[in-house]
């Protein structure tokens, strides 16, 4: 699984997503090679490197052709990046997805994606799904960078998702629907719950379109994104600011670098046969891990140190649990990196059958590799064997693997 991280502190639209994915990718030409699958002659598309503010970044520019003919009856273009062509709705997009020659990955993506951003106009503007049209994000500037933005996520092989520092201007904008503020109305939709920055730019930052791309994908929002030891790259956006209007993005490694929720408290005051007890109850509570290790207090009292891994998402519940079951009047919450192995399963062949394994991989690497032991307690009792044959049996088969 590759993991995508993303720094959006300028904001997000769906040629900062393409440029900053291109970027990665490092093949326009392939991209380029795909869109065209789209049977459409209204648009080519053009790469470029550009600076903002000192930051190097890909520009994706949709060009439009008018459809014109000069005086020698050859057909003219003009680049009309970002601006409307038709008025479409959900049908008439749908259609142009699934008439094309795209992957059917890519095609379901895409289609995905304009469902997401359809629903959120729609309940922004208080219309049904089949009467929203779609007007800018129905141009085709807007379908080629969803569509783009499809194909790059497939071609990379991206599955996880992590995104910080979202970031939206603020006053107000003029849109088809009138002057409204920051953040136009669905991209308020697409977004709600969700943690926003703000910076006192006139400027929309957030747009619908890179909004549905982050809710269709199913974004993880975090406080920040590591992204030392990684290949970086950025896309351009169309803004003039006094900062870089660039999206940063990245590859995770394959070691898996993620933050949780550390809870701790110490307790001096509970008979030891109920700490099990705690500990089962704050796992069925949804904690990752939680744990007691015996220490010394202050006035040389015995006591333990109970800790409890977790998702920020489940902390409340947590400390609401720990305080039911406990003694405690209080504890520490703060959050903790891990790095954990990338696992994968494998069955293995030994003289008592095929055995799942898990395996730990670091950069490519595997490191480690082992059989739940509740698998190899069961081979034992099932055959009548001692386990230390069981597991003798397996780590013979895992050195000859």
């Amino acid at each position: 699984m590759k993991r995508l991280l993303i720094d959006a502190r300028s904001g997000i639209s769906g040629d900062m997503f393409s440029g900053a994915l291109l970027g990665l990718l490092d093949d326009d030409a392939f991209v380029i090679r795909e869109l065209k699958k789209l049977k459409l002659n209204e648009f080519k598309i053009e790469t470029r490197w550009v600076e903002k503010k000192g930051v190097r970044a890909k520009k994706f520019d949709v060009i439009l052709y008018d459809h014109h003919h000069d005086d020698h009856g050859h057909e003219q273009g003009h680049n009309h990046s970002h601006s409307h062509v038709h008025n479409r709705n959900l049908s008439d997009i749908t259609h142009i997805i699934d008439g094309s020659m795209l992957s059917p990955a890519v095609k379901n993506l895409s289609k995905k994606i304009f469902l997401t951003l359809g629903k959120a106009e729609a309940k922004a503007h208080a219309v049904p799904l089949n009467e929203v049209h779609f007007h800018e994000v129905g141009a085709i500037d807007s379908i080629v960078d969803i569509v783009s933005a499809a194909i790059l996520i497939t071609k990379l092989g991206i599955t996880e998702y992590a995104v910080a520092n979202l970031t939206e201007g603020t006053g107000a904008v003029h849109i088809d629907h009138g002057e409204v503020t920051l953040p136009v109305p669905a991209v308020r939709e697409l977004l709600k719950n969700v943690p926003l920055s703000r910076v006192r730019v006139a400027k929309e930052l957030i747009t619908p379109t890179g909004a549905a791309i982050l809710k269709t994908m199913k974004m993880k929002f975090v406080d920040s994104v590591d992204m030392e030891g990684t290949k970086i790259s950025y896309g351009a956006g169309t803004r003039d600011l006094d900062f870089p209007n660039v999206l940063k993005v990245a590859i995770a490694a394959d070691t898996h670098h993620d933050r949780k929720m550390l809870i701790e408290t110490h307790i001096d005051d509970m008979t030891p046969e109920m700490i099990p007890h705690i500990v089962d109850a704050l796992l069925t509570r949804g904690a990752i891990d939680a744990f007691a290790q015996p220490l010394v207090m202050k006035k040389n009292r015995v006591g333990v140190l109970l800790s409890v891994l977790c998702e920020a998402a489940r902390v409340d519940s947590l400390v609401e649990a720990i305080f039911e079951e406990t003694s405690t009047f209080g504890m520490r919450v703060r959050p903790i990196d891990r790095v954990i192995l990338k696992r994968t399963m494998k069955n293995l062949k030994t003289p008592y059958g095929s055995v799942p394994i898990k395996i730990g991989s670091y950069n490519g690497k595997r490191m480690n590799a082992k059989a739940e032991s509740d698998v190899a307690a069961k081979i034992a009792k099932d055959k009548h064997i001692p386990l230390k044959e069981v597991y003798a049996a397996i780590n013979s088969a895992l050195n000859r693997d």
